[in-house]
């Protein structure tokens, strides 16, 4: 019985043995499966937190761009300051088959209200040079220029340049220069 007994107690005894080894493979398992899901959560993580900051930026870049737009749509819609009358003119233009042609125009120029106050007395003082540039530039354009309206365009940038040329930069700009009669004949 003794033989039996001490049998017994080894069979007993071996499994809590075996159950060792198995319970320490489960703890690693465990373990790996633990800590391969917080490598994988901080990778989420880490991506939605960099796409949240690039929406950040793009967000910052959309309304810097908004008020960017809104302030020329301002600039484009305020009038400034503009001439008591136009600048009317009328001057030889020739056409592409040498036929000689008419323009007949009036300008308007225009500038920033807040800009010098001494401005208008100098636009009037130097008239006849701004005249004079006008009528250079306008009857240097052939007829085909004329009727098409990026040729009109390109008028009224170049009558704005030449004529801030002559001005004094410490009194203000033109900003624009406006058609109020066109009529080509």
């Amino acid at each position: 019985m003794a033989d039996e007994e001490k049998k017994a107690e080894k069979t007993e005894a071996a499994p809590p043995e075996e159950a060792k080894p198995k319970a320490g493979k489960k703890i690693i398992l465990i373990a790996a499966v633990l800590i391969i899901d917080l490598v994988v959560m901080a990778g989420i993580a880490f991506y939605i937190v960099g796409k949240l900051k690039g929406d950040d930026v793009s967000e910052a870049a959309i309304k810097e761009q908004e008020e960017s737009e809104s302030k020329a749509q301002q600039l484009h819609t305020q009038m400034g300051m503009v001439l008591p009358a136009p600048v009317e003119l009328t001057v030889n233009i020739v056409g592409t088959t040498g036929a000689s042609h008419y323009l007949k125009c009036a300008v308007q120029l225009e500038w920033d209200d807040i800009g010098h106050p001494l401005l208008i007395a100098e636009i009037a003082r130097r008239m006849p040079k701004i005249k004079d540039l006008i009528i250079n530039i306008l009857s240097s354009q052939t007829y085909e220029d004329l009727l098409k309206p990026a040729g009109k365009k390109r008028i009224q940038e170049t009558i704005v340049s030449d004529v801030n040329a002559i001005l004094p930069g410490d009194q203000g700009k033109i900003r624009n220069a406006f058609f109020t009669e066109f009529l080509v004949q």
